[in-house]
């Protein structure tokens, strides 16, 4: 009798705790479309869905690239976490000596695709350490800003190239070519990802790594970009970002296991965005970073 009354406590509790879950949910999908609709209303929010509307609201953005406190700060400023981990990761992966993990040409005689490379910030840095980069973007008029910022820079010059291409007209040409293939702030805008990631792997060598830093799919990763960073301090261009597209790093380290690439790490970070400053952090509700490597 004892026995039964327990198993009907623990059955209400577990019953309750499904209903708070699920009343959870659903005030959370309220909110998020209230906060759509309100947002549409007091500032003409537009959602730009297609790929061409998305490459049109950043070409905008292309006279004010490379201003470190202009509209792209919070891009030049990920590259103090972005820039370490690619250099950490290969030397975990034994790509590199750990010897050259401060020393500045730290990717000498490495080849790196930027897929999604827009004005070059991420692309320049890595061509620092004196690295082969190919940068691909379908930006036109970013392409020209990453081109004309580096043909000033004898330095990386002649190893950092750009091309106005996707990666969908990139890959077929470059399969088995890079060592490293970097998605910054890339994966969020692509609707086909399967397809994105069979190609990365495909232009990877065997044991090549590429390392990615996207959107946590959750309802706080959505507050903070769409609301907070696109809305309200204007931080990201409206329109930018669409909930739908943002991935949660299960399904993009699924996907990746499927083209034999297996994950080495997943670090969340998170934007101190009063501060424009990029952190590490311990939980996985905004945004991560991910490294994997070709088997």
């Amino acid at each position: 009798m004892e026995h039964h009354h327990a198993f009907s406590e623990s059955s209400v509790y577990v019953t309750c705790v499904l209903l708070l879950a699920f009343a959870q949910s659903m005030l959370l999908k309220c909110f998020q479309k209230v906060s759509v609709a309100f947002l549409s209303v007091m500032e003409g929010l537009s959602i730009r869905s297609s790929a061409e509307e998305q490459i049109a609201t950043f070409d905008q953005l292309s006279a004010n690239w490379w201003e470190p406190t202009g509209p792209m700060v919070l891009l030049h400023r990920l590259n103090k976490l972005r820039v370490p981990l690619v250099v950490e990761g290969l030397i975990k992966v034994g790509k590199l000596d750990r010897k050259q993990r401060y020393t500045t040409d730290a990717l000498k005689g490495l080849s790196i695709l930027d897929v999604g490379c827009g004005g070059g910030i991420y692309a320049e840095a890595l061509a620092k350490l004196q690295a082969n980069v190919v940068g691909i973007d379908p930006a036109q008029h970013l392409i020209e800003v990453a081109k004309a910022h580096a043909d000033k820079q004898p330095d990386i010059r002649d190893h950092c190239q750009y091309r106005v291409e996707s990666l969908d007209q990139h890959w077929e040409g470059a399969v088995g070519k890079y060592d490293v293939v970097v998605l910054s702030e890339t994966l969020e805008h692509v609707v086909d990802k399967s397809t994105l990631l069979k190609q990365v792997a495909a232009v990877l060598k065997p044991g090549g790594s590429v390392f990615i830093s996207t959107w946590n799919k959750t309802t706080f990763a959505w507050l903070l970009a769409v609301v907070v960073l696109e809305n309200i301090t204007k931080h990201l261009p409206r329109g930018s970002h669409d909930y739908e597209q943002f991935i949660a790093p299960e399904e993009t380290q699924g996907i990746l296991e499927g083209y034999n690439c297996r994950t080495v790490e997943c670090r969340p970070f998170y934007l101190k965005f009063w501060e424009n400053d990029w952190v590490w952090v311990p939980f996985m509700k905004f945004t991560y970073a991910l490294h994997a490597v070709k088997e």
